[in-house]
């Protein structure tokens, strides 16, 4: 029987990885108290990952985790269990003295393994042995699982996507093109008579009446197309359901986002989703994601901001959001983004982002990409320019690892 030992913390990526290369037939899981819940937590992302040890591990409490002596008692206890296996030791979480008695007593007994924060690509054999290789890509909602959450809205996310396919080239459009007064214009008549119909969740229908008009004929025939209205002259009609009605009330930016970052996926970014809701079941706070991704086995989440953003004229708000829902999830590596086309965020004399939002998203480990940013990816896109996923890569720093 081949028997893998984790040393389990908060942190549940390097323990999950070598599980899912070195299968194991049977788990033994090192904890404290306050870590049994982690423990749970990464039963049950192994389970979103496709591999079922429900049923094949073994729950050891250390008691006291600072003692040596305790620590080597109860390792000596799980070895007797089970001495004819075929024993891997991961050195990487748990506590100090928990990773120095387990290298002390299975010194000889069993191959020991390190996962390195920096690098998660391998698992160093401490034993003497070659790098064994980690190929196993964390799903978002893996990776969530391992701290306790759920993602709420699997077909949901789904169907946004199908739409966001079927709409991203307007998409490009609208992000290339928004700063003209053609474009503004309709975007703005079209979120005031979604305000006062309540267009986002029920709909619209739009009349002549409405004088909902766009005046460049490309532009207005592709909307037409895309989402099946009519026009005479320059006015458009017809119905818009309330996926539609986001769209043009601000979701285009989710959608625009989502699809650049598609074009790297393979390429140094994996399972980009869009529209995702995260919390934890039987708790009311939910948190609403715009898109997330994973790279460098860990979760990269985007918030997107369109308009002006009357209502945070600073720009702090966001960034704050944007951080309690970073720190909620208690993991490290996570990075976020705010895609933003708020001038609100720019120094009309510098032309730069603000210094105080540019210090703060710098603590928080968060990248703006302003306005000026998303029009020249869009441009690019437009004109298929060969470089515009070196461009995005760049923006989202996204390193492709050998």
């Amino acid at each position: 029987m081949n028997l893998l030992l984790c040393l389990i913390s908060h942190q549940h990526v390097p323990n999950l990885l070598p599980v899912h290369e070195l299968r194991p037939d049977w788990l033994i899981l090192l904890v404290t108290k306050p870590m049994e819940e982690a423990a749970n937590n990464l039963i049950k992302a192994l389970a979103i990952g496709g591999l079922d040890y429900l049923t094949r591990y073994d729950m050891m409490d250390l008691g006291d985790p600072d003692s040596l002596d305790r620590t080597k008692q109860v390792l000596k206890a799980a070895y007797e269990l089970y001495p004819d296996a075929d024993w891997t030791v991961n050195l990487t979480g748990g506590t100090k003295p928990m990773s120095i008695a387990a290298y002390e007593f299975f010194k000889g007994r069993a191959r020991m393994i390190y996962v390195s924060e920096r690098d998660q690509s391998k698992a160093i054999d401490l034993s003497g042995g070659s790098p064994i290789p980690l190929n196993h890509k964390i799903s978002p909602q893996e990776f969530i699982a391992g701290y306790g959450f759920d993602v709420f809205n699997p077909e949901a996310i789904r169907k946004n996507e199908e739409r966001a396919t079927r709409w991203f080239d307007l998409a490009v459009e609208i992000a290339a093109r928004g700063q003209e007064s053609d474009i503004r214009g309709f975007l703005g008549k079209l979120f005031c008579i979604s305000q006062s119909k309540e267009g986002r969740n029920r709909g619209l229908v739009i009349d002549e009446s409405d004088e909902l008009y766009i005046m460049d004929t490309e532009l207005r025939t592709k909307i037409a197309s895309t989402f099946a209205l009519s026009f005479k002259d320059w006015t458009l009609s017809g119905t818009l359901d309330k996926y539609a009605v986001r769209f043009f009330t601000g979701g285009w930016l989710e959608v625009f986002s989502w699809g650049m970052l598609k074009m790297l996926e393979g390429r140094g970014l994996w399972d980009c989703r869009l529209g995702v809701q995260v919390g934890k079941k039987g708790q009311k706070l939910e948190n609403d994601l715009d898109a997330v991704f994973m790279t460098d086995q860990a979760l990269r989440i985007v918030e997107c901001k369109s308009g002006g953003q009357e209502q945070d004229r600073r720009g702090d708000n966001t960034l704050y959001k944007i951080e309690a829902i970073r720190k909620q999830l208690g993991a490290i590596k996570v990075k976020s983004y705010l895609v933003t086309t708020s001038n609100n965020i720019i120094d009309p004399e510098t032309k730069n982002v603000r210094e105080h939002l540019a210090t703060r998203a710098k603590h928080y480990d968060c990248t703006i990409i302003d306005p000026e940013k998303i029009f020249r990816i869009a441009q690019m896109m437009r004109s298929a320019d060969p470089g515009v996923s070196e461009k995005i890569s760049e923006l989202f720093n996204i390193i492709r690892r050998s």
